[in-house]
């Protein structure tokens, strides 16, 4: 572990540079961490902190490290599978897994941040700065400087080493690019999304299954519903910017309440009467964007870092954002105890960890976005699982479902994506003519699984 600095400097006080903060101030260094919101307790609230993410076992790992799992889990709500709308209102559950430890746990962000905030505050050794907007880095100086409302701008920081947590659009990923090549790409999706809520009954009863994660997909478009501890579903509304030939719908054709109400009573009735303030939200919510995020390098030298969604945003669409960007900081975490006597070598070593794994989970993001929207429809989709968990059952040591490797497993994600497209290439072989599941050959199924699979390591 680098013992010639004692002090680090974190940009960003979201989940990643929260929880990174209380790991480094246990290694005992000092931690000044800035955030450009407000403090939680100003009442000002994000309207991002107000929607839910799924938390999947690397995220869970990393909660359990800091001893905060416990407490997150009463404020979460578990999901064993995906309940899916179609447009007649009939529903149908798509489980996860077969297997116990196959479910996912929806928590509020404004609640995963404040267990977070909670626990970084009472460490003496983090001082937190609200408030603090980064404007610029000189970087031979090691000097950042900030604005906040209460001062203006030009406020000094020196620091020794800086971590930019900052997010998809982060400054410091900005600042660096001024200061060298470091290959960052930003790739925008043509979509965008709009927040709504499906309060609880007048008993405060969920008005859909809690323990579900609700999707409504309609091609080109569609709504995901995450259920909260009180009763109430946050959903989101992912639309094209723009409608086309193909596409009549997009955020920017829904340009009145007529057309919105419209839309919604026709393409998701069987929910749009239990979002009480639709009008109002879609008025008063803005449309969010979303995209990825890859850079070939992650860090200058020992002087700065870029983790999570700094260095590699994507899109919300497998629920890894965050899991991923809490995956960096544990796994940075255990690459201070491997003697490393300087953070050029710490840095160079998480990025020739991650980048790889970073990467191909932002590819599966989006694969999984073109699944959501459209194959969890279709028969082809629903004989392919059927398939799948067959093969899963009948041979557990070398067949997991790719999605179950990403979000129940700590397999790297690049291993997940090689052990996937191979057990694609099984699944084609083996369903090319048949349109029904007793007419594999579960015999050809064992010998192909058998020579293409190694056995999945016990410690993912």
């Amino acid at each position: 572990m680098p013992n010639d600095t004692q002090n680090i400097t974190i940009i960003g006080a979201g989940m990643a540079g929260t929880l990174l903060s209380v790991l480094l101030a246990r290694r005992g260094y000092r931690v000044d961490l800035f955030e450009r919101h407000p403090a939680p307790n100003s009442g000002e609230r994000h309207i991002e902190l107000a929607s839910n993410l799924a938390l999947g076992e690397r995220a869970r790992y990393a909660l359990r490290v800091t001893g905060l799992l416990e407490q997150v889990e009463r404020l979460a709500t578990p999901m064993h599978g995906r309940m899916i709308h179609d447009r007649a209102g009939r529903i149908t559950l798509q489980p996860y897994g077969y297997k116990d430890y196959e479910t996912l746990y929806s928590v509020r962000r404004e609640s995963l941040q404040h267990c977070l905030m909670y626990e970084a505050e009472k460490d003496p050794r983090i001082t937190l700065h609200y408030d603090h907007t980064l404007q610029d880095i000189d970087w031979d100086s090691r000097v950042a400087v900030f604005a906040t409302h209460r001062n203006g701008g030009g406020q000094t920081h020196h620091f020794d080493v800086l971590i930019g947590a900052d997010g998809g659009a982060s400054r410091v990923r900005r600042l660096m690019e001024d200061a060298s090549d470091i290959g960052a790409d930003v790739s925008m999706l043509d979509a965008g999304y709009k927040f709504l809520t499906i309060d609880a009954g007048s008993n405060h009863e969920p008005l859909m299954d809690p323990h579900a994660v609700h999707v409504w997909p309609r091609g080109g478009y569609m709504m995901l519903a995450f259920p909260g501890p009180d009763g109430s579903f946050t959903a989101t509304l992912f639309l094209p910017l723009k409608g086309d030939h193909q596409m009549i719908w997009g955020f920017e054709d829904l340009d009145s309440w007529t057309r919105q109400s419209a839309f919604m009573e026709a393409n998701f009735p069987d929910v749009t009467p239990l979002i009480g303030k639709l009008e109002e939200e879609f008025r008063d919510h803005p449309v969010g964007r979303m995209g990825t995020v890859k850079c070939k390098r992650w860090h200058l030298g020992g002087r700065t870092l870029l983790i999570g969604d700094a260095a590699h945003a994507i899109v919300p669409f497998h629920g890894q954002g965050v899991n991923s960007a809490l995956e960096d900081c544990t796994t940075l975490d255990s690459i201070l105890d491997e003697g490393y006597r300087d953070w050029e070598s710490v840095f160079h070593t998480l990025q020739e960890r991650r980048k790889h794994d970073t990467d191909a989970i932002a590819d599966m993001a989006l694969d999984a976005y073109r699944t959501v929207r459209e194959s969890v429809r279709h028969r082809d989709f629903l004989l392919r699982k059927a398939l799948e968990r067959e093969l899963e059952l009948r041979h557990p040591d070398r067949f997991v479902a790719r999605y179950s490797l990403v979000m129940f497993h700590r397999i790297p994600y690049s291993e997940a994506y090689e052990r996937g497209r191979v057990q694609s290439e099984i699944l084609r072989e083996l369903l090319d003519g048949k349109d029904d599941l007793g007419q594999v050959d579960l015999q050809q199924a064992a010998r192909l699984v058998n020579e293409r699979l190694a056995e999945v390591p016990q410690s993912a």
